[in-house]
């Protein structure tokens, strides 16, 4: 199965000390793509490629100096922005938690139930994305 932005991933992966297979796996599950907006029951928005939710705009803009405007676009456009926003806030997770899994969860939502569900289908999906073909 081919991985979408792989080159991006890997060096996002790289720069902040993540496992190479975690943001493909994350990305099988959110499914996004380039110009892909979900709406949220909650009112938020999960932007781009790695369905960055719209609540880490501010977070954002304070690293990036760019304006909320600028941001949420270069997040819905910009594959290899939208790939380095998601490895920065795993990476805050993984720091935090010093567990992978829960990190992941976490990136998903705090709320037990759903970071374990959503622990469960990423595995699942790194699981068809690396063994299938022997990788």
């Amino acid at each position: 199965m081919p991985v979408p932005f792989l080159g991006c991933m890997l060096l996002v992966a790289n720069f902040y000390g993540l496992p190479p297979r975690a943001l493909p796996s994350i990305q099988a599950v959110e499914g996004g793509a380039p110009g892909v907006v979900h709406h949220d029951a909650n009112g938020t928005d999960d932007l781009g490629v790695m369905q960055v939710n719209t609540n880490w705009i501010e977070p954002l803009v304070r690293v990036t100096h760019l304006t909320p405007l600028a941001v949420r676009t270069r997040l819905i456009v910009d594959p290899c922005f939208n790939i380095a926003a998601a490895g920065a806030i795993l990476r805050l997770y993984l720091s935090k938690t010093h567990d992978l899994l829960l990190a992941i969860g976490d990136y998903h939502s705090h709320t037990p139930l759903l970071n374990q569900a959503y622990q469960s289908t990423v595995l699942a999906a790194a699981r068809r994305l690396f063994t299938a073909a022997g990788r």
